[in-house]
């Protein structure tokens, strides 16, 4: 099914092109129900999309200087091929960029060059990219249509579909921005070929955390990737985005702006984001959520809702990307609660976190899919895996 050889390793027979035909498919989201496309060197698809939505319309490619620097050219020339002509605008690369500052930046030029509403976006990056350029949307003029392009794996599997985007403040990760949802998103994995292996780890847990609550069988496709040369893995790979995007797209669809059921999606952000927070973003998402997953299973452990048999192979499962306690012994306990309480996902003061009851699946306790947890059982926790 997943192109994989009886040992759980890639058949090295297969090619590349029989592996990764694009899989095509609608997120579903009432509303705003838009196409997207998983697969690699698929640039005939994005300019078909990008041809359809932007009929009678001004492009803005929106980027990174990174990304920008290096993909920017190859998609104006992609799209010219198209009949699309679409502009070019970067702002600094970075977390520490994702910010009121940045947005306003953009929207001032894209007013000096008189955009206006018949405006079309295109976010071309990784998650700090598709959050900034999206809330840019959003905000321009009272909005304006946009097209999520992602260039890394944290960005295909988790912040480019949904809707939600926005900025950081110095009070915490996300915390002013608007839920927009875009008008496609593609994603070719052939961007994945020029990241880091630590960035490939990062996307890789972001997908394990939507996996660990709800797709168990996903699990074992993970580890099938080759982290160092992941397109040697392609087909799984592509599986393994596809399955992430696709119950995501399940989840947003049944709660779209986070009233319950969206909040399994924070399952180790709670903790995670505080840690982003103190390290003053310098660590990846992807890792801080895996260090999040190794407190708040401790948590549901504690609390009666997870076995201790299941909290021990969570632990070992994260062990193969490196997630061990050692790195939160930097990270002071009281601070981490402090950026806790400030995050966004608490309520009336409450610290909520989504609690895995067992592998594959979540607490949903009185209907709820986060619950408050006191601060002595966080703290407990906490002191306990380090």
């Amino acid at each position: 099914m997943y192109g994989l050889g009886g040992n759980g390793e890639i058949d090295p027979r297969i090619s590349r092109e029989r592996m990764n035909a694009p899989v095509r498919f609608s997120s579903g989201i009432p509303d705003a129900d838009y196409p997207i496309v998983v697969g690699l060197d698929i640039a005939s698809e994005l300019a078909e999309i990008v041809a359809k939505e932007a009929s009678g319309m001004r492009v803005a490619i929106i980027s990174d200087e990174n990304v920008g620097t290096k993909w920017g050219h190859a998609v104006q020339e992609a799209l010219s091929h198209a009949g699309v002509q679409a502009e070019l605008f970067i702002f600094p690369a970075g977390e520490q960029n994702k910010n009121q500052v940045t947005v306003s930046a953009l929207q001032g030029k894209l007013l000096q060059k008189r955009y206006g509403r018949d405006t079309l976006v295109i976010a071309l990056g990784g998650g700090v990219v598709g959050d900034v350029a999206g809330y840019v949307a959003a905000t321009f003029l009272r909005g304006v249509p946009f097209l999520q392009m992602p260039t890394t794996l944290l960005a295909m599997v988790d912040s480019s579909i949904g809707g939600k985007v926005g900025v950081d403040t110095e009070h915490g990760k996300n915390t002013i921005g608007a839920f927009w949802q875009p008008r496609a998103v593609v994603a070719d994995l052939r961007y994945l070929e020029s990241l880091s292996e630590r960035e490939i780890i990062s996307g890789l847990l972001e997908a394990v955390k939507s996996f660990m609550t709800a797709d168990k069988d996903a699990l074992q496709i993970v580890e099938s990737i080759s982290t160092g040369d992941p397109l040697t893995s392609a087909k799984a790979l592509q599986e393994v985005v596809v399955r992430a995007v696709r119950f995501k797209c399940g989840v947003v669809a049944r709660d779209e702006r986070e009233e319950n059921e969206r909040r399994v999606l924070n399952f180790g952000h709670t903790v995670g984001h505080a840690i982003e927070l103190i390290s003053g973003y310098t660590m990846p998402h992807g890792f801080a959520v895996g260090y999040g997953i190794l407190v708040e299973t401790k948590i549901a452990e504690d609390l009666g809702v997870l076995s201790s048999a299941d909290r021990a192979a969570v632990t070992q499962y994260l062990l193969r990307f490196g997630i061990t306690p050692d790195a939160l012994k930097g990270y002071d306990v009281t601070k981490v609660i402090d950026a806790m309480k400030g995050d966004k996902k608490a309520r009336g003061g409450s610290i909520y976190c989504v609690l895995l009851s067992s592998i594959g699946r979540v607490s949903t306790d009185g209907g709820q899919y986060a619950h408050p947890v006191d601060e002595a059982i966080i703290r407990k926790a906490y002191d306990s895996v380090r």
